[in-house]
């Protein structure tokens, strides 16, 4: 063998395992992992329980709602900053209609419930629309409708919040029911989770979605409608985000006029964003964000438990965030 052939032949095995490219893909799931253990080693008998495992997810699922819905709006390449207004809207109004008909039907609940998902899914299509045959960018056009959106609350609502002793049983079951002994938000979570998984993965609007994602201009040429797609992506980013908030306000079993889907909004980007460096780097996912979603709550649950300060839960997920970011982008530069 020549010198040549044994120096491409060392410098295959060098290359053998990619140590960017596996961190790339897997190392949100080790951070996950790691986080666990160590939770679990630093307080065995509260963290690594059934009934924590249980809380962990049931304080993050109105989050995954809503970043489910806005995996969705990233896929197609739109930002969507009204989802935390979209959050207060839907959990108040839907307070606000139930206390206005008092009924206590749980058909009627169901009909308010549908209208109020269907009202927001038009919001969001008129998202899309100004976005899309307007040519308005989807940062300031969603942030203008989240101003929108808050000051039309506020102003049917004068700033008072709909209480519990106004709301029917039917609805706040939503937020504090079980079934099998599994919370309800954790139930929608799930279903909603795989709804949108399989719109994504298995239908032909999904992956004309991720190819627009990828190419916008490509897509247009090959028979693709932005903006048909845009509408789509936006009503469930819309909706998704009032379903959290209607969970919201019935786990909390009010309706309020402000400040509900507000603490939502960051943390929903930072979950997707995480999950887009998960399994399939650069490509925002269902089951990515689901991770991030997971990942934000095993952090926050896990220094509440241990009694770290919470100005380091900010700092952990910001810095696992830009780590994540990192990753992403040096396997995207590594293929270019």
């Amino acid at each position: 063998m020549s010198t040549t052939d044994t120096a491409k032949g060392t410098a295959v095995d060098r290359q053998g395992f990619d140590w960017i490219t596996f961190l790339s893909r897997w190392g949100t799931l080790i951070s996950l992992g790691l986080l666990i253990v160590l939770f679990s080693i630093g307080r065995p008998e509260v963290f690594m329980t059934l009934r924590n495992m249980l809380n962990i997810l049931n304080q993050v699922s109105i989050l995954g709602m809503i970043a489910f819905g806005l995996t969705i709006c990233l896929v197609v390449g739109l930002f969507d900053l009204s989802i935390g207004a979209m959050a207060t809207f839907g959990g108040y109004f839907a307070a606000r209609f139930l206390a206005e008909l008092g009924a206590e039907s749980g058909i009627v609940v169901a009909l308010v419930i549908l209208a109020v998902l269907a009202l927001s899914a038009v919001i969001g299509m008129l998202n899309g629309a100004l976005i899309s045959y307007l040519g308005i960018s989807a940062i300031v056009e969603t942030l203008a409708m989240s101003f929108v959106a808050t000051g039309v609350i506020l102003g049917v609502s004068g700033g008072r919040t709909v209480y519990s002793t106004d709301i029917p049983e039917a609805f706040t079951i939503i937020g504090q029911g079980k079934i099998a002994g599994i919370p309800n938000p954790i139930l929608i979570l799930l279903l909603l989770g795989l709804a949108l998984w399989v719109f994504l993965e298995h239908t032909q609007t999904g992956r004309n979605m991720y190819a627009l994602g990828g190419n916008r201009e490509a897509s247009r040429l090959s028979g693709i409608s932005f903006a048909r797609h845009a509408l789509i992506a936006m009503a469930i980013s819309a909706s998704c985000a009032a379903l959290g908030g209607l969970v919201a306000g019935a786990n909390l079993g009010a309706g309020r006029p402000q400040g509900v889907g507000d603490v939502y909004l960051l943390n929903a980007f930072v979950a997707v964003f995480i999950g887009a460096s998960t399994l399939k780097p650069g490509k925002f996912h269902i089951i990515g964000t689901a991770v991030g979603v997971l990942l934000i709550g095993v952090i926050n649950n896990g220094l509440s438990v241990m009694g770290v300060a919470t100005f380091w839960q900010y700092i952990v997920q910001g810095g696992i965030l830009i780590l994540a970011l990192i990753s992403a982008s040096l396997n995207t530069v590594r293929r270019v």
